[in-house]
């Protein structure tokens, strides 16, 4: 408690101080897994129920069923992650020598000298989801022993606590983000080209599989159904081609961001 004391005492006054509201963030799991739970299993319900002489249209209904799933899931997860990463009662406190990152589990104290790198990033387009989920804004302080503090909008007066830090930290390196375009130029080219060739070999698996007939050559009377794919197969199968197409067109575009951010 000495010790602790000591540090606020040399951090000095309290300039401002921004609460985070991880009561949302529970908020915002509750109803992600509360919709992704539901529509997820109505998806794979359908993937099972729809058969082989279903339109496109219903196919296509089932995968965005399963998709908003995922989609729900995956809010859920990293909403819940991060209330647990933060703690309950989790706020930051900008002082003049540095800034106290604290939660019901204890405070983290560090001076801005030791701050050694800042990256900013905020959304182009503000909308209500991202307001939401808070992730209209991130700022990502790196300190010197190579630990990590995260802000994002779910703070109180985010923008106020990034323009804070900026201002007190003058010899850190500022950052956007993007910085790590340059160092995957090399493997997103491999990794799209990857993703295509998922695509192309699950096509030809699906067109290798038809509902058919073939005939013994060694004995014409012989003559067997090889079955094709099933309804759910199929299902399986688009919704991985469609992942991999998004995957490979979004490799191939970033390795050109790259190519253009090296220049």
């Amino acid at each position: 408690m000495i010790d602790a004391a000591r540090a606020f005492d040399e951090l000095g006054p309290v300039v401002s101080r921004h609460p985070v509201a991880n009561g949302k963030r529970c908020v915002n799991a509750f109803w992600a897994l509360g919709i992704g739970v539901p529509v997820g299993w109505l998806g794979l319900w359908g993937a099972t129920a729809v058969g082989d002489d279903a339109t496109v249209l219903a196919h296509r209904a089932v995968g965005v069923l399963i998709g908003l799933g995922l989609a729900g899931l995956y809010i859920a997860v990293t909403q819940a992650l991060r209330v647990v990463r933060g703690g309950s009662a989790e706020y930051f406190e900008v002082r003049e020598r540095g800034l106290v990152h604290g939660s019901r589990r204890g405070p983290t104290v560090f001076a801005w000298d030791r701050v050694t790198a800042i990256t900013i990033r905020t959304a182009q387009r503000d909308n209500r989801l991202a307001r939401q989920l808070g992730t209209g804004y991130r700022c990502v302080l790196r300190l010197a022993d190579g630990r990590r503090v995260r802000v994002d909008g779910l703070a109180e007066q985010h923008g106020t606590l990034g323009l804070a830090v900026l201002g007190r930290c003058p010899h850190a390196l500022r950052l956007t983000g993007d910085e790590w375009w340059q160092k995957a130029g090399g493997w997103l080219p491999a990794a799209g080209a990857a993703c295509f060739a998922a695509v192309i070999a699950m096509i030809v698996f699906i067109v290798g599989h038809p509902d058919k007939e073939i005939t013994d050559p060694n004995d014409i009377a012989n003559v067997r159904d090889i079955p094709g794919l099933g309804g759910t197969q199929v299902v399986l199968l688009a919704v991985g081609i469609l992942v991999c197409l998004i995957a490979g067109v979004t490799c191939i575009v970033l390795s050109v961001q790259a190519r253009r951010m090296r220049r």
